[in-house]
Order: structure tokens, then C-alpha cells, then sequence
């Protein structure tokens, strides 16, 4: 028993030693060089209908790849807290239109010396979090493209993005993303396989479109938005108005996620984004503050033929 425990020890240093120097875990080597040499059947997450359309593209699948991530992101104060500093990349203040309050407020848009009645509000970045959400990911990614490489896949499709909060855990993140590695035979291997969460259906459309995925592409905007005392009448008011500071905290992180979204395409020189999925959050924090997150999911493509590819359709019948 105990030169077991030893081995399972020495198995685990030698993972993370593995991971430290960029590489995978030992049992993720394990299994990628079964598949790899023909040891293990394939899997996959593909639907039959998926499968067959990869196959008519003149791809075929290697077997299933994952990648996954745990951040702690760091505590970011308000936007001015007790020492007077900024918080947040992108800022706007909300004047009290009384003219008694002032722009004093702390966490959470609390107010230090003025009266609880008039404050200032504001809107700010948390870009601690964001930076942390795209370091989680490009974690997460780097160990998929990893495991798709050492497959010699040229690409993965139908990522899945799982992202969640640890229970527990404040501030912690875990991201996993899962594929199906495809390979199209007699074809070199590429610098760097292509990552798409197109279903395997829509992927042999793109292609026979006249288009080719290159890249998963995220952007990600995450404001706070910290009411001052017009917007808390505005809340409780009887009447009919547009709550502006709410308004352009949502619109703000629309924007910053837009932006960031068209850089990465940018970045893998992509002429555009397919499939973009929208995942919108609003999280109450402390008092009347709220958080809102945006992310913004889509498969960069690049244009390779002038024109669509003649496509005969295919014979269906029902096999029973």
C-alpha cells in the first residue's frame, strides 16, 4: 500500500511538473499517444448528422480534446474608494443634481462625508476581471490546441465553452473547453489547428461556402454600475423614464465586448466572426450596485474561394 501511494505521488509531481512546463498532464500524454498509434477508438460528441457531414467535407474525427482552467481573480475597488485612486479603465461619473452631494463614494458607491441622500454615481471597468477571464481562457485554450496537436488534428469543432464559480471559492473561475479533433488525411499538419464552435453540420457548410474557421474569438465586457442618487429616485419613481445610468452601464459593456471581439478577429487576420453567441449577466453586489458581464462567443473565418463549392445533395433514406 504504501509503495502504491508513492507511485500515485510520484505521478502527480510528475503532472504538475508537466504543466509547469507547458505541457499536459501524464495521463492526458497517456491517452493522446493511444489514440494517436491506434491503440483506443476514438470518441466524440458528434451527432450522427455531424459526423457524416465532416466526413463528406473530407475530414475525419481523432477523438475527443479538452482544456480547462481555474483562476483566482484579484479584488478591484470602486471607481474612487478611501485613498482617492481609480479603479476601472473605462469610467463615467453621474453628478448629484442637488448639488449637495459629492464624488467621495466608496465601494459600492457609498458616500463618505456627504449625506446619504445625495451622492455622486458611477460606472466603471472592472478590468482586473476581465483581464482574469482571458488569462483563464487562453489557459484553457493552449491545453486544447495542445492535445489537438499532439493528435496531429488540423482542427477541432463544436467547442463547447463551460464556464462557472467555484462554490466556495470567491472570486475563482473555472473555464473548460471541449471538442472533437478532426484531421483530413494525406494533409500536412498545420502551425497551429483551427479551433471552431460550429457544430460539425455547420462546418461543412463553411466550407463548401467558400470559407475556412481559424480561431476561436471571445470578447469580454464587464462593467459596475454604482447608482447615485438621481438613479436611485429613478428607481423608485412612479413614472415612466429611462434610468440613463443603467442604460449606459449596459451599453458600455456592449461596446467594450464588441471591440474586443472585432480585435481578436483582427489579431488572426479573419475577415469577419460566424455563430457569434451572446451570454448577458447581471449580478447584484453590495447596496444597489450591480455588476453586468457580457461575453461574446464566435468562430473567426477567412474567405478561400471566390464562390461556393458545388454541393450535390446527398441520398437520405430511413434505415429501418
Amino acid at each position: 500500500m504504501a509503495d502504491d501511494a508513492a507511485a500515485v505521488a510520484a505521478r502527480q509531481q510528475e503532472s504538475i511538473a508537466a504543466l509547469e512546463s507547458g505541457r499536459l498532464p501524464i495521463a492526458a500524454q497517456e491517452r493522446i499517444d493511444e489514440l494517436r498509434e491506434g491503440q483506443a477508438a476514438w470518441t466524440s460528441d458528434l451527432s450522427v448528422a455531424e459526423l457524416a457531414a465532416i466526413r463528406h467535407a473530407g475530414f475525419e474525427p481523432v477523438g475527443m480534446v479538452m482544456g480547462s482552467s481555474v483562476y483566482y481573480i484579484g479584488a478591484q475597488w470602486g471607481y474612487i474608494n478611501v485613498y482617492g485612486s481609480a479603479g476601472g479603465g473605462h469610467v463615467r461619473t453621474y453628478p448629484c443634481p442637488h448639488g449637495f452631494g459629492w464624488g467621495g463614494g466608496g465601494f459600492g458607491g457609498g458616500p463618505l462625508g456627504g449625506g446619504g441622500d445625495h451622492r455622486y454615481g458611477y460606472n466603471w471597468e472592472h478590468s482586473f476581471y476581465e483581464s482574469g477571464v482571458v488569462a483563464c481562457r487562453d489557459a484553457a485554450l493552449m491545453r486544447i490546441l495542445q492535445e489537438a496537436s499532439d493528435l496531429n488534428a488540423h482542427g477541432v469543432v463544436g467547442v463547447r465553452l463551460i464556464r462557472r464559480h467555484l462554490e466556495g471559492v470567491g472570486n475563482s473561475m473555472e473555464l473548460t473547453m471541449i471538442g472533437t479533433a478532426i484531421r483530413r488525411a494525406g494533409q500536412p499538419p498545420l502551425r497551429t489547428p483551427f479551433m471552431s464552435h460550429l457544430d460539425g453540420v455547420s462546418f461543412g457548410k463553411l466550407l463548401h461556402g467558400g470559407y475556412v474557421p481559424v480561431a476561436l474569438v471571445v470578447g469580454i465586457g464587464v462593467m459596475e454600475i454604482d447608482p447615485g442618487c438621481q438613479t436611485e429616485w429613478q428607481l423608485r419613481s412612479w413614472s415612466n423614464a429611462r434610468v440613463d445610468q443603467i442604460s449606459d452601464g449596459l451599453e458600455a459593456a456592449r461596446l467594450l465586448g464588441i471591440n474586443r471581439l472585432e480585435g481578436e478577429v483582427a489579431r488572426v487576420d479573419a475577415d469577419g466572426a460566424v455563430g457569434v453567441d451572446v451570454d448577458f449577466n447581471t449580478h447584484e453586489l453590495m447596496g444597489e450596485s450591480m455588476l453586468v458581464e457580457l461575453y461574446l462567443t464566435g468562430t473567426a473565418v477567412r474567405r478561400y474561394a471566390k464562390e461556393p463549392m458545388d454541393e450535390p445533395p446527398l441520398p437520405i433514406m430511413r434505415l429501418r
